[in-house]
């Protein structure tokens, strides 16, 4: 099934999901038809600048949603947070590379979102309108990143890894009551609360130059994402991998980098990390098997480098 949002961009996506399916939407909460899947998507208008949704469903079958860029597009900015919240059994099943992150784009940017059958979704969407983020920021100087973000200059698309603390507040929107009392004021405190903690996060980023991007690039540089999770004991192979994206190395890299704030070294190196801090911890997998399931050889290298990046060595971590 194909959602084109950009034809249905004055109903939305719920009232686009209803439509299809003949189902009415209650309260702000549309429950899926059987037919389609199961869950529900939640949506809150928190003002005229501040717009929340949540969803959480698993589908009978694929989805692609397309956004062509919208002309009033670049006064939108919307925030996807991934796979921020949970059930035990989804941790359980999980697969390597399973990292919760945020999406930040412009509206002007054209986009396609694969949402695969039997696969539970689990998203906060955040969309805000510029003139609301500067009134928050109050005029601060901030990083070139969150300039380009505020502006609306140009179009932009940027992920990044969240914290354990954004995954805190992400859990606490979810199980909000929405019906108590002041609870829209509630929503929208914990909303600027989530971008807040993110634009912290992307500061740290630095200053850096905003390419211009299309969807073809985006496509290709999601492909190689895709493709350093797919096997985490292999290092990435940059010729092999600008090839398969009809880039050239210089370009993927740059690309790379732009998107997701690391090199494709870098982004590999922290994803095997996390993969082996989940193995040590959730899994109680000895630091050696953890070490050796994700491409390390050597055991002291491998504890060095956790270190450097969870703060603890593998053998503290676990018992932390």
């Amino acid at each position: 099934m194909i959602i084109d949002l950009t034809k249905s961009a004055s109903i939305g996506l719920m009232a686009s999901i209803a439509q299809l399916t003949g189902t009415q939407i209650q309260n702000g909460v549309l429950v899926l038809p059987e037919i389609m899947g199961k869950g529900y998507i939640k949506s809150f208008n928190l003002g005229p600048k501040l717009h929340l949704m949540i969803h959480k469903f698993e589908l009978e079958e694929d989805i692609i949603l397309k956004r062509n860029p919208v002309a009033t597009g670049r006064d939108l900015i919307t925030f996807s947070f991934r796979k921020v919240f949970h059930q035990n059994n989804e941790i359980k099943n999980r697969q390597a590379g399973f990292l919760p992150s945020v999406q930040v784009t412009s509206a002007d940017m054209d986009f396609e979102i694969f949402t695969p059958a039997k696969t539970q979704i689990n998203t906060i969407l955040i969309s805000v309108h510029t003139d609301l983020l500067k009134d928050l920021l109050n005029q601060q100087e901030g990083s070139t990143l969150l300039q380009t973000i505020v502006s609306g200059n140009q179009p932009y698309l940027y992920e990044e890894i969240i914290s354990p603390e954004i995954q805190t507040i992400a859990a606490k929107i979810v199980e909000a009551d929405a019906n108590a009392q002041l609870s829209d004021f509630y929503y929208r405190i914990k909303a600027e609360e989530l971008i807040y903690m993110l634009f912290v996060e992307l500061s740290k980023r630095g200053n850096v130059h905003n390419y211009p991007l299309n969807i073809t690039d985006v496509k290709m540089v999601y492909s190689i994402k895709d493709k350093i999770i797919s096997d985490l004991n292999i290092s990435p192979n940059l010729y092999e991998l600008a090839f398969s994206a009809g880039m050239s190395e210089s370009k993927m890299q740059r690309l790379f980098k732009q998107i997701f704030g690391n090199s494709v070294h870098s982004y590999y190196q922290m994803l095997r990390i996390n993969e082996a801090a989940y193995l040590i911890k959730e899994q109680k997998v000895s630091v050696s098997e953890a070490g050796y399931r994700t491409g390390f050889t050597n055991l002291s290298h491998f504890t060095r480098i956790f270190e450097r990046q969870m703060g603890l060595k593998p053998k503290k971590y676990s018992i932390s």
